[in-house]
């Protein structure tokens, strides 16, 4: 493998698959990144057996090839390099030498073959998603998910498809967030699915929340998968039953007010800085056209607005 590319268009490339893999591993290769290099350009993968990461980058292949290099020292090392650096990576036998103008890296690599790609399992129906819609639905409830709950089911998202609408949800246990799209489907019966944790994350990293274009979730019996420009997420989602969540949000209620959310957010940071640190709560008190907002600690120190 022999290629030449630039900085900035190599580094993009990583911080698209990083994600995907975690620092900790139980197999070495996995705090790798796969290197595909073919006559269209570079394939970059990272995976950590339970979502995968891969992209494509234009790059100038001179003999293609493939390998798979730690990627925290790869990364560090384009990272590191000036903006507008040639960048030009060797393979020789079980070596990867990276020259950068007149630095020269070399790195220790694993075989290709060994490394565990994920197979993407034919997907039984397809969701198209405008991308700032989908990334609306995920902001709106991804901050009530749980982590690291015994309750594996809490970690992650739901993601509710009917005839009719989309539904997001996400709970820890202690608050419930849900948010809604009204939009002909295609399904027939309702389908729930649960994305984990991390999965959520890098969507919301890779969405653009301003973009127009249509994104495409591919959905099977334990996997989801979506291509976001040259990007390519595959993840596996949580086995488990979610709550029944309609069950606790309250039908019928009449106890309804309306607050301008920029003055709530300011009221709430001001509450917060004489609040408890270990338990940060304050009351409300609402009445005619007026809610009170009081904070304590332990210092018998208070706020009111």
């Amino acid at each position: 493998m022999k290629l030449t590319t630039d900085r900035n268009t190599l580094q993009n490339g990583l911080l698209h698959v990083l994600g995907g893999i975690e620092k900790k591993q139980t197999m070495q290769i996995l705090g790798n990144v796969f290197l595909d290099a073919r006559d269209d350009g570079l394939t970059l993968i990272g995976t950590d057996m339970e979502i995968q990461l891969s992209t494509h980058i234009p790059v100038t292949v001179e003999q293609a090839g493939s390998t798979t290099v730690n990627a925290r020292k790869f990364n560090d090392i384009i990272k590191a390099a000036p903006s507008n650096a040639v960048i030009s990576l060797t393979l020789s036998s079980q070596w990867l030498t990276i020259q950068i103008n007149r630095s020269q890296f070399r790195l220790a690599t694993l075989d290709p073959d060994d490394f565990p790609k994920m197979a993407q399992d034919e997907d039984d129906h397809q969701v198209v998603f405008v991308e700032k819609q989908l990334i609306s639905l995920i902001e709106a409830t991804q901050f009530a998910m749980a982590q690291q709950d015994v309750r594996y089911f809490l970690n992650g998202m739901l993601l509710e498809i009917t005839p009719e609408h989309i539904r997001t949800v996400a709970t820890d246990g202690h608050r419930l967030a849900l948010s809604e799209l009204d939009s002909a489907t295609g399904v027939d019966q309702p389908r729930q699915m649960i994305i984990p944790r991390k999965t959520i994350l890098e969507l919301t990293r890779l969405l653009d929340r301003d973009s127009d274009e249509s994104i495409t979730l591919r959905l099977s019996g334990n996997q989801i998968s979506a291509t976001i420009g040259r990007t390519t997420l595959i993840s596996k989602l949580i086995d488990g039953r979610f709550p029944d969540y309609e069950r606790v949000i309250p039908k019928d209620n009449q106890k309804w007010l309306t607050v301008n959310c920029q003055d709530l957010r300011g009221a709430l940071t001001r509450a917060s800085v004489l609040s408890n640190e270990r338990f940060s709560e304050a009351s409300f008190s609402i009445g005619d056209n007026v809610m009170t907002i009081e904070a304590k600690n332990a210092d018998q120190e208070s706020s009111q607005e």
